[in-house]
């Protein structure tokens, strides 16, 4: 398996082998049996849809442990580069936690209109990662303060090259390598679809979907 040593530049490709392991497809599964358990309660039950969203993100963020510990990452509380990005593919009923949560902080009103002023002037994605304009979740401190409810397009970004490397202005960045850990398929789709059953966008950008509210 190709890894990155510190000393060498990084392999073009990386197996990363304990993402395909035994204890990882078991985690997976975990993860989509509480999503499907989401999928058959009805679609008003915003209770029952926020369980199963509980009990598959905790079983998603095991996975995601169970790799990097195998596949130790550069990533640490911190380093932000990743959140200087506008992830795209933002489910709705993810959007709808992550806004409730938002709505409750004391500057929420001022999140969201920072959400709709970075919408207002997005460009396409490596032209977006140029400008540096940081997720107005982020603290002073560069700590995500939703970081439970962050969506799983966030949460699957991980680098494998140092931290600082992932920023458009390091030297290196072009030789970053950025896994995505991204969930199966059928996962994606499960959100697609318990989103459309309430009645909220499919998949969208983070930026228009919090600041369309």
């Amino acid at each position: 398996m190709g890894r990155y040593n510190g000393r060498v530049n990084p392999p073009p490709t990386l197996t990363l082998e304990a993402a395909a392991s035994p204890e990882a497809n078991a985690l997976l599964t975990t993860m989509l049996h509480a999503l499907q358990g989401a999928l058959r309660a009805a679609p008003s039950d915003a209770a029952a849809l926020d369980v199963g969203l509980e009990q598959a993100l905790a079983a998603y963020d095991r996975y995601l442990a169970h790799v990097v510990a195998a596949h130790p990452m550069a990533c640490r509380p911190g380093c932000t580069a990743c959140c200087h990005d506008n992830p795209r593919g933002v489910t709705g009923v993810e959007l709808e936690r992550l806004g409730r949560a938002v709505d409750a902080l004391p500057d929420g009103a001022a999140i969201r209109a920072r959400f709709s002023a970075l919408a207002a002037v997005r460009a396409e994605p490596a032209a977006w990662r140029a400008q540096l304009h940081p997720c107005p979740l982020l603290d002073e401190g560069g700590r995500c303060r939703a970081y439970a409810l962050r969506p799983l397009a966030c949460r699957a970004f991980v680098a494998v090259t140092p931290a600082e490397w992932c920023s458009p202005t390091h030297p290196s960045y072009p030789e970053r390598v950025n896994p995505h850990l991204d969930p199966p398929k059928i996962i994606l789709q499960i959100f697609q679809a318990l989103s459309a059953r309430r009645g909220l966008s499919v998949a969208t950008d983070l930026h228009t979907g919090m600041a369309a509210g």
